[in-house]
């Protein structure tokens, strides 16, 4: 349990660098590209929450997993963009990198539990 509970912390931590960061965007990204990032900062949270809660989890990890990649190559745009400098864009991906690697160890475990459950 208290390792779902770590991962909100970094998806937390995650959103608040992030929003941080956006505020350097320029005024026409501000609501099209930085919202984009900001909203899947939020779907993150939201879905791990609500793994968290459910008994059939795969569905939600499957789609935790596809927004987490989404908002990864959403920041890489920004600074391929040069909306952000390199120290932010690798401060970034270090939380989203973060977050990534618990959400990959949630799919696992869940993945062996299943199959334990089949056997």
């Amino acid at each position: 349990m208290a390792e779902y509970l770590l991962i909100q912390k970094k998806i937390r931590d995650m959103i608040v660098y992030n929003n941080i960061m956006l505020k350097q965007f320029p005024k026409h990204e501000k609501y099209l590209l930085a919202n984009k990032i900001r909203e899947l900062g939020y779907d993150l949270l939201i879905f791990a929450i609500t793994v968290n809660k459910k008994f059939h989890k795969k569905t939600d990890l499957t789609n935790l997993n596809v927004k987490h990649e989404i908002l990864r190559q959403l920041v890489n745009l920004a600074f391929e963009l040069k909306y952000i400098d390199s120290q932010k864009h690798k401060t970034s991906q270090l939380h989203i990198d973060e977050v990534g690697k618990m959400i990959g160890s949630w799919i696992k475990a869940e993945l062996g539990s299943q199959e334990k459950d089949s056997a």
